[in-house]
């Protein structure tokens, strides 16, 4: 118990903070030293004897026993065949596929159409499918191989990190980089470009979403890798030569953006979709298109191209 002859100047619950304060503000050399056995805490305290030490132990093992319960029903309903996730999986699985067999499907028509093609061709123009050959290899819409180099260029390591923080900064590669990198190979002479499987023509749009890359508006993930055909030696010291190398060498030194050469003799590079059919015309027998014209689809917008094509670095 307290000392009843102990009195704070207002009557206040002796070492309250108000009654504390005023006694020292009135007489601090009256104020007794708070005791152990005077705490308000210690007389709140609950007793420790045997039956509170079970009660306890009891009451600890049906809590965890409880929460043991529910963390075993979470996982079966998440694991379970028609949980969200799993039903979510499997639609994207089902998707892939239909995706991959229309994929499939459209190689299949496209090479049917390109042998109608030329065989009208041979039909009425002798040449004609040389020449038709020809301007899809030059506008990347058939497949090539051959030897080349692959420049590839990847983020960096996680820099050293700031006290109070577990992983350090990682710079990225950007869109700006992979336009330098492939321009660069373009002006080194490059016959065919890709990056990561993507082929690159004279109106291929490289562009940034948020932390993706897109090319043709496909996003892409690092390593990046450019693939380029062509003579492996002389892309590689033009390239290294030039104002692109010199780009290249800067950000892998002052950003640690990494970059290696590889070269190969048998490099391959895919075609590139074809372009939309957006007017057509029957041709007459003196060669020159009928005066009406049907219109396939409306015009639109043409796409910003990021590099230099082939047709543009000549003159």
């Amino acid at each position: 118990m307290r000392d009843a002859g102990h009195q704070t100047p207002h009557g206040e619950t002796p070492y309250s903070p108000t009654s504390l304060l005023r006694a020292l503000t009135a007489n601090p050399y009256s104020v007794a030293p708070l005791r152990p056995h005077q705490h308000p805490a210690a007389e709140a305290a609950p007793p420790d004897n045997r039956y509170t030490r079970v009660i306890t132990l009891l009451l600890a093992l049906v809590l965890g026993f409880a929460v043991a319960v529910s963390v075993l029903d979470l996982r079966h309903e998440a694991a379970a065949e028609d949980s969200p996730r799993a039903l979510l999986e499997t639609e994207v699985r089902q998707t892939r596929t239909e995706t991959e067999q229309l994929e499939d499907r459209r190689t299949e028509l496209e090479g049917q159409i390109t042998d109608a093609q030329a065989a009208v061709l041979e039909k009425g123009d002798v040449g004609g499918a040389e020449r038709l050959e020809a301007f899809e290899t030059a506008g990347t819409g058939v497949a090539l191989s051959g030897p080349g180099v692959v420049l590839e260029i990847e983020d960096s390591a996680p820099l050293p990190a700031s006290p109070g923080v577990s992983t350090g900064t990682v710079n990225r590669v950007t869109d700006g980089d992979l336009q330098v990198a492939v321009n660069g190979l373009w002006a080194a002479g490059a016959e065919a470009i890709a990056v990561n499987g993507q082929r690159i023509g004279p109106t291929t749009a490289i562009r940034t979403a948020g932390s993706a890359v897109l090319v043709d508006f496909r996003p892409l993930s690092p390593p990046y890798r450019i693939t380029a055909l062509g003579d492996p030696q002389q892309l590689r010291n033009a390239v290294e030569e030039s104002e692109t190398g010199e780009y290249l060498q800067q950000i892998s030194t002052r950003f640690g953006i990494r970059r290696s050469w590889e070269d190969a003799e048998d490099l391959a590079v895919p075609a590139r979709a074809s372009g939309t059919l957006r007017e057509a015309a029957v041709l007459e027998e003196s060669g020159e298109a009928a005066s009406e014209t049907a219109p396939a689809e409306p015009p639109t917008a043409p796409s910003t191209a990021a590099t230099r094509g082939p047709e543009e670095d000549s003159p």
